[in-house]
């Protein structure tokens, strides 16, 4: 058993869960994959598969004193069982027929947020657990979730990257076919940030990053047209829209971020500050960009919260020049990825000291991007001799006052826009995607600004 402390993204999020259970509230921060898998399903091939992904995993039995910010990791833990959930007898009837479609019930979304918002034992865990709901004999739910404390968006598909090979591998009675595990384990990779951190070079950096956001704080304050100024919200009242961009208009929009030396996500980060700019009285706005942080060797297998976020800040109106506007824009992206490596709570730290673990009361803006190229490199989900659809469930909370979501697909984008009712309603963001979407249509058309 090892005893650490905590990264500054883990007590940050303690803090908050702390302010959450003083004020009776309830948040599943949580990553989750969920599944619907068509074929012969054999039980005791992924039991086997589950316990050894808790073995080559470790973090995934640990656990945390919210109190002390201290970690605890065992260093050969005791596998969990599969949790296995009869579904209602309305839905398994209906998922018995041939072609049935399991994703038109409402039954299913129903279950799945009910059983991944169900909370973990931080202080003790396991943080992490595998849900099989059998439909039919051949149409089978799963669902992993695991404490945000331990995994992000990246680590997520490392892990069912792994349960698919351990599956594989305990059907045929064969060796899994992985490669080891990182070299540097996540509890090994947040002693050292920790230790960095606290060195003068760390402290340079987190000065140097002070500096680079100082006219908008760690925290940037981006409100625009309908912010109601409430001072005292539950970061629980929160409502969402899902929007697509068609897959023509994303490769229109995938030539012009060429042309312009970026990526299609920084131009579509861009066209968000675009409308933020259009629908506030600011000359400059700002937002939150969220990062993967794999840049260390190793760190693209390991599993852990290794993702953290900058900010990025701009001026849309200081000129009427396209390229001369995304080329600043991408220059003010760079500079925050080059400080990346300081996690955003260390900077909140840095700069507003009481801020640290708790939810923020400024109305700032997030971008979260997620492509296929990121998918394509840890290779496609595959589960032998089964067909997987991967269903949009999702559970929890940001505490930012809008919080956007790009995840690309085969048909486009898939853009989900969550807010907080308590400071926006919802013609106030159908106003914000309406002057985003007009952006990129107009972008889409425009060779050389």
């Amino acid at each position: 058993m090892s005893v650490l402390w905590a990264s500054w993204n883990q007590r940050h999020r303690l803090g908050q869960t702390l302010s959450d259970a003083a004020g009776d509230v309830r948040n599943a921060h949580h990553t989750v994959a969920s599944l619907c898998a068509d074929g012969f399903f054999d039980e005791r091939a992924m039991r086997t598969a589950w316990h050894a992904l808790q073995l080559r995993h470790p973090v995934l039995a640990s656990g945390f004193d919210p109190h002390s910010g201290r970690w605890t990791i065992p260093e050969r833990p005791e596998p969990t069982d599969l949790t296995i959930t009869q579904p209602p007898a309305r839905l398994s009837a209906t998922a018995a027929g041939p072609g049935a479609s399991v994703l038109a019930d409402d039954a299913v979304p129903a279950l799945l947020r009910e059983a991944a918002a169900r909370p973990f034992n931080l202080v003790d865990g396991p943080l992490a657990r595998l849900l099989v709901v059998p439909l039919s004999s051949s149409r089978t739910l799963l669902q992993l979730t695991v404490e945000h404390l331990i995994s992000d968006g990246w680590s997520l598909n490392v892990l069912m990257r792994d349960l698919a090979a351990l599956y594989s591998a305990a059907l045929k009675g064969e060796p899994p076919r992985l490669p080891p595990p990182a070299d540097e384990a996540f509890p090994e990779f947040v002693r050292r940030q920790n230790i960095m951190l606290e060195s003068g070079p760390g402290r340079a950096a987190v000065r140097a990053l002070a500096d680079l956001v100082s006219d908008t704080g760690p925290v940037p304050a981006t409100p625009i047209a309908g912010f109601s100024g409430s001072r005292t919200i539950r970061y629980d009242r929160r409502d969402s829209i899902v929007r697509r961009l068609d897959a023509p208009l994303c490769q229109a929009l995938t030539k012009r971020a060429r042309a312009a030396g970026m990526s299609p996500p920084t131009l579509m980060h861009a066209a968000l500050h675009d409308g933020l700019w259009r629908l506030s009285d600011a000359q400059r706005v700002a937002t939150t960009l969220s990062t993967a942080n794999r840049d260390a060797a190793g760190a693209d297998s390991m599993v852990g919260w290794l993702s953290s976020k900058v900010v990025v800040t701009s001026a849309p109106g200081r000129t009427t020049d396209l390229d001369d506007f995304l080329a600043a824009f991408h220059r003010r992206v760079l500079s925050a990825f080059d400080l990346a490596r300081v996690p955003w709570p260390r900077l909140i730290a840095e700069m507003t000291p009481w801020a640290l673990g708790r939810h923020t009361s400024e109305p700032y803006v997030t971008f979260n991007a997620q492509t296929v190229g990121m998918l394509r490199y840890l290779g496609p989900l595959q589960f032998e001799n089964l067909t997987i659809t991967t269903l949009p469930v999702s559970v929890g909370w940001h505490d930012a006052s809008i919080a956007t979501f790009w995840n690309e697909d085969s048909d486009g984008m898939r853009v989900t826009i969550n807010w907080k009712t308590d400071w926006y309603q919802a013609p106030d963001i159908e106003r914000l995607w309406t002057a985003i979407r007009d952006t990129l249509r107009r972008w889409a058309g425009t060779e050389t600004g």
